[in-house]
């Protein structure tokens, strides 16, 4: 059995000189992760001392400043004459707010030259009421405002905002063609024609305009977008092209202007649409038409005659081939003949529109065709004959000038859909929306 070993006996040096190697290294770990272990509490919370005693707000007693105090002979003396005063008849002296004199006050000087200030704004119709950023008066319409005047749209999946809209809607015939559904179709259109109007802002001005071989306003002037004017407009489109005793549109409203491109007549008048839109001031211009414009030129005296020669110089060409031909037809046999005539879809020609007819016989007289052939005539080109692209260009160029420029105004921006459209008057329309920051879609039918 292993003797008792003292624990004072360890301890003093005696008893540690006489414990072996190992027991004094264990000792002298022990007793140095005790001191560390003191140690590291002795500065964590040392610090946590410091660092409370400069985050801690100190405590400051001010002393209030001392109370007024009245002598006793002068308080009594106060309330004796406020008691007196209140039993008198005669008014309480009441306190008075007193205003400099305008006439005193010195306003600083605002040299403003009246002369300089100018508008171009100058509207006929009465004003509504409303809110705009502009140089306006702080009610009314504004200049250029982004206030309650602007409507947002969306125009056939074209979106954007405007605050004079004008409507351009093409009623040629070639609009109910079959493959574009017909009246149906065109029905459809003037509906969600009526949704973008029914969208228009109370105070946005707006107008329609339809053109076909002429073009006509709902009104003369921008109107504001009133449930009245909103339904008026819709009322006035409603006829175009809804049945074969409304094709199309032969006469109007719109005149062209005296400068720029000459035009004498065509069809699909997109010119005419777009000079009221100008004309008008729209800074908006929403455009649906389903081809190319065919807006005829007016030759001038030396383009006619220059053409006249040409035609001339082809008769001479051709005399011996063209009296061949007359007189072929002169020795013409005719007979009677009995023949079927296929049944006939509903269709659109240059005459107007053919109802379907079923088939049927007919009795004919019927002639040889006469051999040789005639001669066909050279055909004036397309870009003598109709406005071309450039042609636009150059004429809207000039009425931009008379009626933005001039007026400090900027450029209207022009959105189209092409409906049912074929690649020339896609690729015109495309570029002519590009030229006024607009877009152009395509759509073939609206379901």
């Amino acid at each position: 059995m292993k003797p008792r070993i003292d624990l004072s006996v360890i301890l003093s040096g005696l008893g540690y000189a006489r414990l072996s190697e190992q027991r004094r290294r264990t000792l002298l770990l022990v007793g140095g992760i005790s001191l560390a272990v003191h140690v590291a509490a002795l500065i964590v919370f040392g610090s946590w001392v410091v660092i409370r005693s400069f985050l801690d707000e100190r405590t400051v007693f001010t002393a209030p400043p001392p109370l007024k105090t009245y002598e006793p002979r002068k308080l009594e003396h106060q309330i004796k004459v406020s008691k007196r005063q209140r039993s008198s008849s005669r008014p309480a002296v009441m306190p008075r707010m007193v205003a400099t004199k305008p006439s005193s006050l010195a306003m600083p000087e605002i040299k403003v030259d009246p002369k300089v200030v100018r508008t171009s704004f100058q509207p006929k119709f009465k004003a509504i009421t409303g809110l705009g950023l502009g140089a306006g008066l702080g009610h009314g319409y504004g200049l250029g405002g982004f206030g309650e005047g602007v409507s947002a749209f969306d125009f056939f999946g074209i979106r954007g905002r405007g605050e004079k809209i004008m409507i351009c809607v093409d009623c040629s015939i070639s609009m109910v063609d079959d493959q574009r559904g017909g009246f149906e179709g065109y029905a459809r259109v003037k509906a969600r024609l009526g949704q973008v109007i029914d969208a228009l802002s109370e105070r946005t001005l707006f107008n329609v305009v339809a053109f076909g071989e002429a073009g006509q306003t709902f009104r003369d002037e921008m109107v504001p977008a009133t449930e009245a004017n909103k339904r008026d407009a819709k009322k006035f489109m409603m006829p175009f092209n809804s049945s074969l005793s409304n094709l199309g549109l032969t006469s109007g409203n719109v005149r062209p202007v005296d400068f720029g491109r000459k035009a004498s007549g065509g069809t699909t008048r997109l010119d005419l649409a777009l000079t009221a839109a100008f004309m008008q001031g729209a800074d908006t211009i929403l455009i649906i038409s389903d081809g190319i414009p065919r807006t005829r030129k007016e030759l001038t005296a030396d383009q006619q005659a220059a053409w006249n020669a040409r035609l001339e110089e082809w008769q001479k060409a051709n005399a011996e081939a063209l009296r061949a031909y007359e007189a072929a037809v002169a020795n013409i046999q005719y007979r009677t003949e009995r023949v079927w005539v296929p049944p006939q879809p509903a269709r659109l020609t240059e005459d107007g529109y053919r109802p379907a007819t079923e088939g049927h016989w007919e009795t004919r007289r019927v002639g040889d065709r006469p051999h040789p052939p005639r001669p066909e005539p050279p055909q004036m080109p397309d870009h003598m004959r109709w406005w071309t692209l450039e042609d636009f260009v150059e004429h809207f160029t000039l009425l931009h000038e008379q009626c933005y420029v001039k007026k400090g105004k900027k450029p209207p921006t022009v959105h189209a859909i092409g409906y049912g459209i074929d690649k020339e008057g896609a690729d015109f329309l495309q570029a002519f929306t590009k030229k006024y920051n607009g877009s152009f879609r395509r759509i073939s039918r609206i379901n």
